[in-house]
Order: C-alpha cells, then sequence, then structure tokens
C-alpha cells in the first residue's frame, strides 16, 4: 500500500472554502467553540460542592451513570478521549478502593499522598 500523499496548501485551502461556504448554506453545522478546561473544571466544582448533600447513594447512582454515558460515547464509531477519561475514572475508583483495603490489611489507616499516586500512576499515565 501507497503512503497517503499529504494535502498541498492549495487543496487546503480549497477544502476550507468550501467548509464555509457549506456551513453558510447550512449544510454543515458551524464550528463549536473551543471549550475553556480551566473555566469549565471550575464551574463543575463549585456547582458539585454546591449540591444538595442529602441522598449520598442517589448521587453515587447518578455519578455511575454519568461515568457510563461518558465511556459509550463514540464519534463517527471511534472511541473519545472522554470515553477513556470515563473509563481511567472508573478504573482509578477501583484501584483507589483497592489501596485502602491494602492499608486495612496491613493495619494502617495513614498513607502519604506520594504512596497513594504511586499505587495509581499506571493508570493516570496510561
Amino acid at each position: 500500500m501507497a503512503a497517503k500523499k499529504r494535502m498541498t496548501n492549495k487543496e487546503k485551502q480549497a477544502r476550507a472554502a468550501a467548509k464555509k461556504r457549506l456551513q453558510a448554506e447550512g449544510i454543515l453545522p458551524p464550528d463549536k467553540p473551543r471549550l475553556n478546561r480551566k473555566q469549565f473544571i471550575e464551574e463543575t466544582i463549585a456547582e458539585w460542592e454546591g449540591r444538595d448533600k442529602e441522598g449520598y447513594l442517589v448521587w453515587n447512582l447518578y455519578l455511575m451513570r454519568a461515568v457510563f454515558c461518558m465511556m459509550s460515547h463514540r464519534n463517527a464509531g471511534k472511541i473519545t478521549l472522554e470515553a477513556v477519561g470515563a473509563a481511567k475514572v472508573l478504573k482509578l475508583t477501583m484501584k483507589l478502593r483497592e489501596f485502602d483495603l491494602e492499608l486495612k490489611k496491613q493495619g494502617r489507616n495513614k498513607y502519604t499522598v506520594g504512596e497513594q499516586y504511586e499505587y495509581i500512576k499506571d493508570i493516570i499515565n496510561a
């Protein structure tokens, strides 16, 4: 099989012009604005901290539903980075529980952040 040939600047410009024309005609949707990740995380943390604290188990149910919704997220049949991130959260949850059980088995209830990180770093860095 031959390797894919890179597009020339002229071809890139033609594609960009065609995309703009199709967007203007309403055939293609407009470009999504770029997500401000830092602001999104800060707003989410503030909302989470301000939530109704009653019904702890109910919140866990919704959290698990959300994780599984994100894990099933696909874009044109391909698994998205968001889905992988949600799967990492689920794996981290199980690994942190394993860490706590291991400490309990050792008769410990205190640990350092470094110890915990060493236990979960393979998932974070995957």
